[in-house]
C-alpha cells in the first residue's frame, strides 16, 4: 500500500486551492485515501494499453 509518497504533492495542491487549518487537514485525509485506488486504475489502464506486451523496468522508467 502507498503510504505517504504523495503527501507533499497533495498538500501543495490543497494549499494552492486555498485550504487552511482544519479544512486543509480534512481535505488532505480525503485526497490521501483516494491515492491507492487511483494508482490501481492507472496501472490497470497501462496494462490494457500494453495489449499483452511486456516491458522491463528500465523501459518503463527510461527518461530518454
Amino acid at each position: 500500500m502507498v503510504t505517504g509518497e504523495f503527501d507533499e504533492e497533495i498538500l501543495e495542491d490543497l494549499i494552492r486551492q486555498g485550504y487552511t487549518g482544519e479544512d486543509l487537514l480534512n481535505e488532505f485525509k480525503k485526497m490521501r485515501a483516494k491515492v491507492p485506488a487511483a494508482l490501481e486504475k492507472m496501472f490497470d489502464d497501462l496494462i490494457a494499453q500494453s495489449k499483452g506486451e511486456s516491458y522491463s523496468m528500465e523501459e518503463v522508467f527510461d527518461s530518454e
